[in-house]
């Protein structure tokens, strides 16, 4: 199953778009986040472009649009050797007006919120989730440059560990997590969801969100389209890992739910529900986040409206795909309009 999509403006083929600016941070109210407390309900064609230098600053500003993706082909595999040449970049149905930056194999900085199921049913599978969790944590968090943090959701959305990058702290805070109680997963994905948005708003990043459940909500006084709504402007991308049994005759409720929820924001659903399927879905996303390319443009049309606006990469070569997230809110103007990220 092809993989990923993510905007991020000012800053898996997947696509991330990430707008780099504070415009979102000032439309949600954030829980004060206290490691291990329980948390209350949060509610609701182009020129080429050459390689900057590796220490190189990128200066962003409210109307430059920095995008993380992956492309893959028709096999599923990732591709991670294309030029900007290779490519078509469209927002809102229009060619940048420039592009400054094109990188292959992104190696920004990596924030990744792991979304833990705690319910009572994942009692049976909890401890082979647990310990795929750890072994995908300790691949991909880069010792000095990435970090994660941990939530579990129950009849609580509970923040067992904030982020950090040591790979021992997590795992203990992973062993300690116990199941019961119902399902607060609307309520957990906003909460993450901000936090990853005030994160964001410090320091340029890849963003995602790993969530492990079967996608049934029993609890949350967030809606799902209030949930989804959260993850688009805080710009991550969110992989689910869904614990459903498959079906020959279509999706499950919960299985519908977790599609709603990733595929908006260039993420996909992976079939976890058996140990080997988990760490074969851990290790598909752990490829993703490791090609990824990104590129950085001036919209052509730009309007600092707060509006929707859309996001497409299209490869030139038909037989590759890209998973992008579908678009961005553009930042009002009376905002924040500037922001320093630094380049990979």
């Amino acid at each position: 199953m092809p993989l990923l999509t993510t905007v991020r403006a000012s800053v898996l083929m997947v696509v991330s778009a990430s707008i780099v600016t504070s415009s979102a941070a000032a439309q949600a109210q954030v829980p004060n986040a206290v490691a291990g407390k329980a948390f209350a309900n949060v509610p609701p064609a182009s020129p080429a472009v050459p390689d900057l230098p590796a220490t190189e600053t990128i200066r962003t500003r409210v109307d430059e649009v920095n995008v993380v993706f992956t492309v893959t082909n028709s096999g599923g595999k990732f591709v991670s050797d294309l030029s900007l040449q290779d490519l078509e970049v469209l927002d809102n149905r229009l060619p940048p007006e420039k592009i400054s930056y094109f990188r292959q194999q992104a190696d920004l900085p990596l924030r990744v919120a792991l979304l833990v199921d705690l319910s009572d049913s994942i009692v049976s599978r909890f401890d082979y989730e647990k310990r795929a969790a750890a072994a995908f944590l300790k691949k991909v968090l880069r010792p000095q440059l990435d970090q994660a943090f941990l939530v579990g959701f129950g009849t609580e959305v509970k923040l067992f560990q904030d982020f950090t990058g040591d790979f021992d702290t997590l795992s203990r805070a992973i062993r300690n997590m116990k199941t019961g109680g119902n399902t607060r997963l609307y309520d957990a994905i906003q909460f993450a969801s901000e936090k990853l948005l005030r994160g964001a708003n410090a320091t340029v990043s890849r963003n995602a969100i790993i969530l492990i459940s079967d996608g049934v909500d029993t609890y949350s006084r967030t809606l799902l389209y209030d949930a989804g709504q959260s993850a688009l402007r805080a710009q991550v991308m969110m992989y689910a890992l869904s614990t459903n049994q498959e079906h020959s005759d279509g999706y499950t409720r919960g299985e519908a739910v977790l599609k709603l929820l990733t595929t908006p924001t260039g993420g996909t659903v992976l079939s976890a529900n058996s140990e080997g399927q988990m760490g074969r879905a851990f290790n598909k996303i752990k490829e993703a986040l490791r090609s990824q390319y990104m590129v950085a443009y001036k919209p052509a049309d730009f309007q600092p409206d707060g509006t929707f606006r859309t996001i497409k990469i299209v490869p030139r070569n038909r037989g590759l795909l890209v998973n992008c997230r579908r678009g961005y809110f553009a930042p009002r103007e009376d905002q924040d309009s500037a922001r320093h990220a630094l380049a990979p």
